[in-house]
């Protein structure tokens, strides 16, 4: 289901998005992503109530309380307006010299202040719905979020185009926004109260020593929420202000591209904390918590280098198709993008465990390093290099960040990242490569799939199936998966889905 909800998002956003590029203008448009990046700043206080909701919920489960998932959601409710509330006097100071800096035309200046302050409100509103969902993953309903998401999305489209239509440009997308997060909201309200009682309760229950707990974990989150935001959204502020607002236009087309690799890649790690957490509360011991993560991370890893090599072999092409236009000079930016979320895609696994088992500061410790590469190579290569030189930062800075936080996890966990990660990492990386590379150089010969949005429709078709074929003939060759893998896999696939999936192409895939 959670597979079907993610198809359904990138068909959304892959019908509105070239449609509000061509109503907003490549200026515009970078202001979208430029704002809602700033206004992610004043959000960094995340104390992680949404993953405390989802752990202590499912522990709830196996120990009997029901009432301490509905018990951190009020917290967490609460928290998030304080913390919006906090933030307000800030977002009053900064945001006129902020965008009077930038230098944009008055008529544009006055709807990008507008803008942002309606956009503050819903990244807080946006965060309280996100705390509020998390009491259906804690009990094993992701997919009835997955329901909700896409009809809320879907109103969000519609809304979109037809105001576009109209004239409207970022007033569409806070009015089309803010249909999206209420009827959301309210959809979950009504699922939880439906079945299962009271969606928030009185957070005087919360144990005394759970109460301590919380105050840990969150003093960790809100430091590695920091770091993180410092680290990894900082690309869209340097680009706009050291190098040019049309160059943050194109990190924007390049971003929306090669999100598809997390969207996908990220599908089997949202039933992954609750399973951990159960794992945990049960008491399954180190070598129960090493079996799921292993089997866990080799799918989402191997999903996240299939879409990453899709996106840097078919840039191009999948820009015209989507676009109708091929955008060479975003076609670095979207490699470079590409290889940074895909080296990050064993990281929400590793941290998933580290807060099922309460070592929190693990992930804080990497976020760190993270921030100190990022800073000193993203002001070092900005100047010479502009766009280039800020995206290699941040490459290099997950690429320290995620091995730091594999090896100390391998540690924690009574192995080595030799035994635990390694082999099938390094796997994962021949498969991603070896595909990459052979379906790049055939693309580059084939210049006649840029010429329209049919042939690049066409010609990415064609070079699709054959980078399927090779990846399945790496993945059989490398022996990647194990038949237990895969019946696993199989198990955890909804009922139609499974139904392609039958032995017969397990045995092909393991050779057993």
């Amino acid at each position: 289901m959670r597979a079907a909800g993610v198809i359904c998002v990138l068909l959304i956003a892959l019908i509105t998005t070239p449609i509000a590029l061509s109503h907003l203008g490549l200026v515009e448009f970078g202001i979208w992503s430029f704002v809602t990046v700033t206004v992610g700043y004043i959000s960094t206080l995340d104390p992680g109530f949404g993953n405390m909701v989802v752990r202590y919920g499912a522990r709830g489960r196996i120990e009997g309380d029901n009432l301490i998932g509905a018990r951190i959601t009020t917290v967490g409710t609460l928290a998030w307006l304080g913390i919006g509330a906090a933030g307000l006097p800030i977002v009053v100071a900064i945001v006129h010299p902020l965008m009077d800096h930038l230098n944009y035309s008055p008529g544009v200046q006055t709807a990008a202040e507008r803008f942002f302050y309606w956009t503050y409100a819903l990244v807080f509103f946006g965060s309280m719905l996100a705390t509020l969902s998390s009491r259906l993953v804690s009990v094993g309903e992701q997919w009835i979020i997955t329901v909700i998401d896409v009809a809320s999305r879907l109103i969000y489209a519609v809304l979109l185009i037809v105001l576009l239509q109209q004239g409207m440009r970022l007033s569409a997308i806070v009015i089309a926004t803010s249909a999206q997060y209420v009827s959301a909201y309210i959809a979950t309200l009504v699922v939880i109260i439906a079945r299962h009682g009271t969606p928030f309760a009185s957070p005087r229950g919360i144990s005394p020593e759970i109460r301590r707990e919380l105050r840990r974990v969150t003093g960790w989150f809100q430091l590695n929420s920091i770091l993180e935001t410092l680290t990894y959204e900082t690309d869209p502020i340097v680009i706009s202000t050291l190098v040019s607002p049309g160059a943050t236009g194109l990190w924007s087309i390049a971003q929306r591209l090669a999100r598809q690799i997390t969207y996908f890649g990220y599908i089997p790690n949202g039933n992954l904390l609750p399973a951990i957490s159960a794992a945990v509360a049960a008491n399954e011991g180190l070598e129960g918590l090493r079996r799921i993560y292993v089997r866990a991370n080799r799918i989402i890893v191997l999903i996240g280098v299939v879409m990453a090599g899709l996106v840097m072999a078919l840039g191009p092409v999948l820009l015209t198709a989507w676009l109708n236009r091929p955008f060479f000079n975003a076609s670095t930016a979207t490699i470079l993008i590409a290889l940074g979320m895909v080296v990050g895609t064993p990281r929400p696994a590793t941290a998933a465990a580290i807060f099922a088992i309460g070592k929190v500061g693990l992930g804080t410790r990497a976020q760190l390093v993270a921030f100190l590469v990022n800073i000193v190579l993203t002001l070092s290569l900005v100047h010479p290099f502009g766009l280039t030189g800020v995206l290699v930062g941040t490459l290099c800075a997950k690429v320290c960040a995620t091995s730091y936080l594999l090896i100390r996890f391998s540690r924690m966990v009574e192995s080595s990242a030799r035994m635990l990660v390694l082999p099938w990492i390094s796997r994962a990386a021949f498969i991603g490569a070896t595909t990459t590379i052979i379906t790049r150089l055939l693309m580059d010969r084939w210049e006649w799939a840029l010429d329209s949005r049919w042939h690049a429709l066409a010609g990415a078709a064609a070079l699709s199936t054959l980078f399927g074929a090779i990846a399945l003939v790496a993945i059989r060759l490398t022996n990647y998966f194990s038949r237990e893998d895969l019946l696993w896999l199989r198990g955890a696939m909804p009922g139609p889905i499974r139904r392609c999936f039958p032995d017969r192409a397990i045995r092909l895939l393991c050779g057993s």
